[in-house]
């Protein structure tokens, strides 16, 4: 008959501990090899804890990270709630340290070293999935950008200064800038640098801002972003638009689709805008990431839809 498992004690239930930690509260050696353990990251063990969240596993990391690194790059990024591909939400963690120092290896982490100029990293609170709130060390706003310029394709890039931006726009070019300043010859400054340039203030999404490039690379001029529009029920601020021949693009997420009050709002402003003149181009994500799209925008360009 199998034998069950010693209970754990009730001080290390739920919690992140390293390996040592757990061995000097009381649980013994084999406990920590039993299944019911896991083990995230190596000298890292998890009792009932939930590694649901970016926050869950960073903290679950951060137990045996040294005091003198942070999290950067994709990680910093996400941790600042900044919008990622998909791909990249359940990657490792990424954790750096000062050149010269040792980078972290192993599996589920994946180390670097960098040369940048203090402060390259703040503490910021943060909620784990259970609702408890955290420190963890985070990269400033201008370094998470930095390296996580390293990481993104350019629209992705593009997509998350536009996130920061919309956060809070001076901090974000400050810290863009001061970056840029110091770190000039750095990985990731020349990618920066470019995306910085193409973002702008007041887009409120990350497909907003991939429709925005997706635009000008058609061929259109620099639409305006969320300018207000006065219609028979209010004022209202479309995604993007062209003032000067009244067109506006929005786009539109499932939750337009699959929502009855989202959707029957969206014909009520459809309708508004069509009352003042205004012609509408709605996007949707199938539109936006399908191979469709750019043609049906030159079409639309070539057709007398505003050019640059």
């Amino acid at each position: 008959m199998t034998r069950q498992p010693e209970p754990i004690p009730t001080v290390v239930r739920g919690e992140f501990l390293s390996t040592a930690q757990a061995l000097r509260l009381g649980v013994p050696p084999d406990r920590l090899r039993r299944a019911d353990v896991e083990h995230p990251f190596h000298g890292v063990v998890t009792f009932a804890a939930p590694l649901a969240t970016i926050v869950d596993r960073s903290w679950a990391y951060a137990q045996v990270m040294l005091e003198s690194a942070w999290f950067s790059n994709t990680t910093a990024a996400a941790l600042r709630g900044l919008p990622l591909p998909g791909r990249l939400r359940a990657g490792p963690v990424h954790v750096t340290v000062e050149r010269g120092g040792h980078a972290p290896r192993g599996a589920g982490v994946v180390g670097h070293q960098r040369d940048l100029e203090a402060p390259a990293f703040e503490q910021l609170l943060l909620p784990l999935s259970t609702g408890e709130t955290v420190p963890l060390r985070v990269g400033t706003v201008g370094a998470t950008l930095l390296t996580a310029a390293t990481d993104l394709e350019l629209p992705d890039l593009v997509a998350i200064i536009d996130a920061a931006r919309w956060a809070d726009d001076r901090s974000a070019l400050d810290g863009i800038d001061r970056m840029l300043a110091r770190s000039a010859r750095r990985a990731g400054a020349s990618a920066l640098r470019r995306a910085a340039r193409l973002s702008r203030a007041g887009v409120r999404s990350r497909p907003e801002s991939h429709l925005r490039l997706l635009l000008r690379s058609a061929g259109f001029p620099e639409p305006e972003i969320a300018p207000e529009v006065v219609t028979p029920i209010g004022p209202l601020h479309p995604d993007l638009a062209w003032p000067a021949f009244r067109v506006l693009v929005e786009y539109e997420g499932d939750q337009h689709r699959t929502d009855d009050r989202v959707f029957a709002n969206d014909l009520r402003r459809f309708d508004a805008f069509a009352d003042v003149g205004w012609s509408a181009i709605r996007c949707t994500r199938t539109d936006l990431y399908g191979e469709p799209f750019a043609p049906d925008l030159r079409q639309r360009r070539e057709g007398g839809a505003p050019v640059g």
